[in-house]
This record gives C-alpha cells, structure tokens and sequence, in this order.
C-alpha cells in the first residue's frame, strides 16, 4: 500500500464535505494507494504525470510519486472549474 499525502487545500475541501461524501472521498483514496491506476482514473492531458479520478459528485486529482501517492485536488466535478485550478496550479509540470 502506497503512503497517502493530501496537501492543505485538498485536506480542508475534504473536512468542508458533508460526512457521507468525506466518506466516500476517503474510501476513494484509500483504494488509490491500494491500486493507484484503476480503469477509471485518466491522465490529464497535458499534465503527465496528473490523474484524475471521480467519486460521485467530485474529482480527485492526484499522482504516485515512488512509493507516495499525493492528493493535490479535490473539488466538485464541474470540470471546467477543476481543469481551470490545474492549469493554474500546475503549469509547468
């Protein structure tokens, strides 16, 4: 199993989520470090070595790096919003 890393943005979006949704959330990620590449998840275009996952109504966007799998967003699944916070977050990678 994969150490999990959730930076502090994505920590305080988790704890603002209703209890069931934070739940599920978390079983997500718990399931990422089990098998970091499920059929599911999809590399952003663009943003290699970025993925992204979904877990009902929100996106995880994560990536493994050797032994650590670090979540650097999690936000609702308006996908234009959550691809306009990678872009700025992540330009450059």
């Amino acid at each position: 199993m994969l150490e999990i890393r959730i930076v502090d943005e994505a920590q305080h979006f988790m704890a603002s989520l209703p209890a069931k949704h934070r739940r599920q959330v978390t079983a997500k990620i718990f399931l990422l470090a089990e098998k970091p590449v499920p059929p599911q998840s999809k590399i952003l275009e663009g943003y290699a070595p970025l993925r992204r996952l979904r877990s009902g109504d929100y996106r995880i966007v994560y990536f493994v790096d050797h032994d650590v799998l670090k979540i650097l967003l999690i936000d609702k699944r308006a996908d234009d919003k959550v691809y306009q916070q990678v872009a700025r977050k992540f330009k450059g990678l």
